[in-house]
């Protein structure tokens, strides 16, 4: 069978469909390249004007309903569909076959790509300078410094077109643009958007996602990798905010982004924000485990809701009020706000625990310390804000007794360089008689006076008046009978007294 239809059969094809049709493009295929291309309608002669690095562009960014993207094989039947719309609309216009250019516009892509022209018969020509410069990289985005710590995928930033789109959303629903301390950078708005394309969440991770987004960028580091002294090496997660302040910084950002994408109602962001609120007031020295509880309901609980709300929908039980598969997030965020059982083990119950036990330790979920106590994850309990596990206690117990040790090993040698100074003074010369070694260990202020300087012995024997002590423990150069810095004992007028 041909790749194409004979030339005088191009005048059946008289919509988009048939042309879907004749290649057996799935609808989730054309679904997921529309959504990213533009929707033609089912006018042929939009498709075929389309540019084929839009057209490139859109499949390579499309994706399908379960997340993933698509294969080679789809992808090329997208480019057999666009070059077949061409041929039929230059066939209504009445050129020849003969007269008609055809090409591929994966093949040509690569060639621009690779700096290699293409000529009108699709053979590669000499190496030419493309469009643009082919040796810069294009600069693309990592989802991981920008919605969510795990997420290692990349995207291209958005056009200007569509960011000024988004902002046209946000005034409609409220009136002016956000305040500068809100407003989301163009990078995070379109990183948000890639995840709820995808079918995911609109979750963000407010380590990452940050105020002030452009300049976050630049400075932020979101992965500590801290050395053990094993030679191995610990990757920590930065932690989120370290208060509700913090929190509610990130936060309207995030509410901004929403609003801007019409991901969510300003309503149910509302509900959600209170419900935070309210927690915070009723434990004001928890935060940690209400920040840690609050990033797994977006993180987690969200994504478990929406799939019983599509198994309550499928076996006929009621949904939440104004939910709809094609915008479930904002009839969730309601459900997540009011979700008691959720909010009673992650922070309820944990919180008036620790109250009980006198605000001992940190507050902790009591189901996730008994898995975590069996799990070797590294030192590194993520949901409790970068603490350490019972591995980390260890060390630090381990590295606290060392300092205990060595602190009591350098008394022990103060002291026995004490008792030989001492001991070295009353025998110095023969030994004077019983009580001629005697005089003050300390001078006015308390300092300890050094016995090798007034006795003129030891290391301090040759050092001159106003030198420094040469003792490993370092004490002031004064005469033991009156306390004279200007003479030793030995040269002392108040000897004979």
């Amino acid at each position: 069978m041909a790749l194409f239809p004979a030339w005088a059969d191009l005048g059946t094809f008289m919509d988009i469909p048939a042309i879907q049709a004749h290649y057996h493009i799935d609808d989730d295929v054309w679904r997921a390249v529309v959504a990213q291309l533009g929707d033609p309608g089912n006018d042929v002669r939009f498709l075929a004007a389309t540019p084929h690095t839009a057209l490139v562009y859109a499949a390579s960014q499309a994706v399908l309903s379960d997340g993933s993207s698509l294969s080679a094989i789809q992808a090329t039947q997208v480019g057999l569909m666009w070059r077949l719309a061409r041929m039929t609309v230059a066939f209504r216009g009445g050129a020849t076959e003969s007269s008609f250019e055809d090409f591929d516009p994966w093949q040509v892509a690569d060639a621009e790509a690779s700096g290699t022209k293409k000529t009108s018969s699709g053979d590669t020509g000499a190496r030419v300078p493309a469009t643009g410069t082919a040796s810069v990289k294009e600069r693309v985005l990592k989802m991981s410094s920008l919605v969510d710590q795990m997420d290692e995928s990349e995207l291209l930033p958005p056009e200007v077109e569509q960011v000024n789109r988004w902002h046209g959303k946000y005034i409609l629903a409220m009136g002016a643009l956000p305040e500068e301390c809100e407003e989301p950078s163009s990078a995070q708005l379109a990183a948000l958007d890639k995840r709820v394309r995808s079918g995911q969440p609109p979750y963000v991770d407010f380590a990452v996602w940050l105020p002030y987004g452009r300049r976050s960028e630049k400075s932020h580091k979101f992965r500590v990798y801290v050395p053990l002294g094993n030679g191995e090496i610990q990757v920590r997660e930065q932690p989120g905010p370290a208060n509700f302040q913090a929190w509610m910084a990130s936060w309207r950002v995030f509410k901004a982004a929403a609003i801007m994408l019409d991901v969510i109602t300003l309503a149910s962001l509302s509900r959600y924000e209170k419900a935070i609120e309210r927690l915070v007031l009723q434990w004001p020295a928890c935060w940690g485990l209400i920040g840690a509880a609050e990033d797994k309901a977006r993180s987690e609980r969200w994504m478990r809701l929406q799939r019983r709300t599509i198994a309550d929908r499928d076996s006929g039980r009621p949904t939440p009020p104004d939910w709809t598969e094609t915008k479930p997030w904002s009839a969730l965020m309601v459900t997540l706000a009011t979700d008691l059982e959720f909010w009673t083990e992650q922070v309820h119950i944990p919180a008036t625990a620790w109250m009980a036990n006198g605000q001992r330790g940190a507050p902790r979920v009591a189901a996730e310390e008994a898995i975590l106590h069996h799990l070797p994850i590294g030192g590194m309990d993520s949901d409790a804000g970068g603490k350490d596990d019972h591995g980390a206690g260890d060390r630090r117990k381990q590295a606290n007794r060392d300092k205990r040790a060595a602190k009591k090993r350098r008394w022990a040698e103060e002291r026995e360089e004490l008792a030989k100074l001492r001991k070295g003074a009353g025998s110095h010369q023969g030994g004077p008689g019983k009580g001629s070694g005697k005089g003050k260990s300390k001078d006015q202020t308390g300092e300890a006076l050094c016995y090798s300087w007034a006795g003129k012995f030891g290391p301090c024997a040759g050092v001159p008046v106003g030198g420094k002590c040469l003792c490993t423990v370092k004490r002031v150069h004064k005469c033991r009978k009156c306390l004279s810095p200007a003479h030793q004992d030995a040269d002392c007028p108040a000897k004979a007294g």
